[in-house]
């Protein structure tokens, strides 16, 4: 395998899953053929944030994270999720999470709004009016791969974006926020003996 990275990390983590998801999309749907080529390229633009605590004792975990994102087969959607549990014993305590179309959603250069009422699995619903500021630099990079999986089959990778660390206000604040723009490209060759 052949990689070249350039992308923070946590970009790189979630390029990841999703030519891994694309790949097994096109695998899914392979044809029998000799040689069958199958491009498909995708773009998103996205910010999110998240707060992550613990009690005195370090038993009990809680997070509350929330994003807003674009693409162009989805539109723009908006999530929410809060989570809290024991992590000595395993016992949840509570976990919700929902995803709604957002009725306001602006993306620019270092700066995101995003607006919309979200359904959660407990059948509550929250308001959330999020805008994300950019702080400090932009990184810019790219990332490429070529796998060999199994079957005869060849993925070749690209992706480029951007990354920025962020801020939050509105009707919810967060320790650790983002704005990252990705485009990306996968392209599998399956090779059959005739």
């Amino acid at each position: 395998m052949y990689r070249k990275d350039l992308l923070p990390p946590r970009l790189i983590a979630l390029v990841t899953a999703l030519l891994t998801a694309l790949t097994g999309a096109l695998l899914a749907a392979s044809p029998a053929s000799a040689a069958t080529i199958f491009r498909a390229a995708y773009s998103s633009q996205y910010a999110q944030g998240y707060t992550s605590t613990e009690s005195p004792d370090g038993y009990i975990l809680t997070s509350l994270s929330a994003g807003a994102g674009e693409t162009p087969e989805r539109g723009s959607t908006m999530f929410y999720s809060a989570l809290s549990f024991n992590r000595c014993n395993g016992e949840l305590y509570y976990s919700v999470y929902g995803e709604a179309p957002t009725d306001t959603f602006s993306f620019n250069k270092d700066s995101v709004h995003a607006v919309a009422t979200v359904p959660l699995s407990d059948r509550s619903q929250i308001y959330l009016d999020l805008t994300w500021q950019g702080t400090g630099p932009i990184a810019r990079g790219g990332a490429t791969s070529r796998d060999i999986l199994p079957g005869q089959i060849v993925q070749r990778s690209a992706v480029h974006g951007t990354f920025q660390d962020a801020v939050v206000t509105g009707t919810l604040s967060f320790e650790n926020a983002s704005i990252s723009q990705t485009r990306g490209s996968s392209m599998l060759v399956e090779i059959k003996s005739p």
